[in-house]
């Protein structure tokens, strides 16, 4: 008969142990295993070719008891064991695409930057030319400015040449008004010079007509 010490740890041991035994056990399928195709759904069929981990297959149809699915793998057609087939992508075949994927985003990175490059240099060139245009924009402002001062002032020039050549023809009618007056007033003195001249005449005939009479009178009242 077992001492009570020992009845006692293999109770102990026996509790301990259940949850053990009655627990799922969960396992794994390695990625770098090779599966056989065979011609019909058991293994006594001929394998038709090796399939290795991560290649794609189309499923065509699965067996009554479901342990082996009719597929299309590389062009052949076959069965393989479900328990080998998985709706997953596996870690290698993730690995290979996470690695597709970091060399496509690489090469987008790349691209980008070197667009990101192009865009600022484009918006340097861009502003400089920006700069440039502000300043002939600048320079053509001050040449309208000027241009506009010069109109301006030549239209200004305009109206005074235009004021003064109406001062000169004002200035030509009056010179000439003075010098018909001229004429007239020199034809006038001209005219009472001959009266002048005519009528000296007529008194110096006169007296020169009188005067002898008057002397010989005087002499003979003398006598």
């Amino acid at each position: 008969m077992k001492s009570l010490p020992t009845l006692l740890f293999t109770a102990f041991l026996g509790l301990y142990l259940l949850p053990l035994s009655t627990q799922a056990e969960t396992q794994y399928i390695r990625d770098e295993i090779r599966i056989e195709m065979h011609s019909g759904p058991t293994t006594g069929y001929r394998i038709i070719r090796y399939l290795k981990s991560g290649d794609a297959m189309s499923v065509k149809k699965r067996s009554e008891d479901g342990k082996w699915l009719n597929v299309d793998a590389k062009g052949t057609a076959g069965w393989i064991q479900t328990k080998y087939a998985t709706q997953s992508p596996i870690a290698k075949a993730l690995l290979k695409q996470s690695l597709q994927e970091k060399v496509k985003l690489s090469e987008e990175n790349s691209s980008l930057a070197a667009r990101l490059t192009e865009t600022q240099a484009e918006l340097k060139s861009i502003k400089t030319l920006q700069s440039s245009l502000d300043a002939s924009n600048s320079k053509l402002k001050s040449k309208l400015d000027s241009i506009e001062k010069t109109a301006s002032n030549a239209i200004n020039t305009s109206r005074s040449y235009q004021l003064l050549q109406e001062q000169t023809e004002l200035l030509n009618v009056k010179l000439e008004q003075l010098e018909e007056e001229n004429k007239i007033l020199a034809s006038d003195n001209l005219e009472d010079g001959i009266i002048w001249g005519i009528i000296a005449m007529i008194v110096g005939a006169i007296l020169t007509l009188t005067i002898p009479k008057m002397s010989t009178q005087k002499r003979r009242s003398e006598w």
